[in-house]
């Protein structure tokens, strides 16, 4: 079942068939040092399998599986804060084949398309480890504002770096939104645009 699409990249709710990938991603040396700062987690699939069974629990985090081209490239997270305000986290992994080509650009695009034109969120942020600068590109590009750092609050490998928070309001984006679906979806612009035309009749 695909939840929501925009230009190749697809976004269908994480299921149990699923966990395979994420424990792939999980204990990717490489892919859990740039998205947490935590090169070395030995996730088993059992730990795997019972934070899906938290959150479906609990409901404060809702994954999604990310497919390019109906290939499974990674794993999309929403964290719910809770509180008066609407506002989430947000989360991207993608498999190494997929760093550096453009889809964690459409793929951040497609959560905030969510999250800020179809759910009203007020607020969206995200946290980046401050050598991450891909990411930072990324949600940069999107839009993002580079709020503030927790100075020398993560250490890899015996070395302390800073944790970067960026933060995105509904009213900023919406403002931006057709600049920046211009930028990311290039030549596919017009085809999103006009598959989102129903919503507006």
């Amino acid at each position: 079942m695909i939840m929501f699409r925009i230009a190749d990249i697809k976004f269908k709710p994480l299921e149990r068939e699923d966990l395979k990938l994420v424990h792939e991603l999980e204990n990717d040396f490489l892919g859990t040092y740039f998205s947490r700062g935590m090169p070395l987690t030995f996730k088993s699939m059992d730990e795997v399998v019972n934070e899906y069974e938290e959150d479906i629990k609990k409901g404060q985090r809702r994954r999604m599986v990310v497919l390019y081209k109906d290939d499974r490239a990674g794993i999309a997270s929403i964290y719910e804060n809770p509180g008066p305000m609407k506002r989430a986290g947000i989360g991207l992994y993608l498999k190494r084949d997929y760093w550096n080509s453009g889809i964690g650009k459409v793929a951040t695009l497609g959560l905030l398309e969510m999250l800020f034109y179809f759910l009203s969120y007020e607020r969206v942020e995200a946290w980046s480890a401050s050598y991450n600068r891909r990411a930072h590109r990324t949600l940069e590009e999107n839009g993002f504002i580079l709020e503030g750092k927790l100075r020398k609050s993560l250490m890899v490998a015996g070395v302390y770096y800073d944790w970067y928070i960026f933060g995105l309001i509904r009213d900023e984006y919406m403002e931006k939104r057709d600049e920046i679906l211009r930028k990311i979806l290039k030549e596919r612009y017009e085809e999103y645009i006009n598959s989102m035309s129903i919503f507006s009749q």
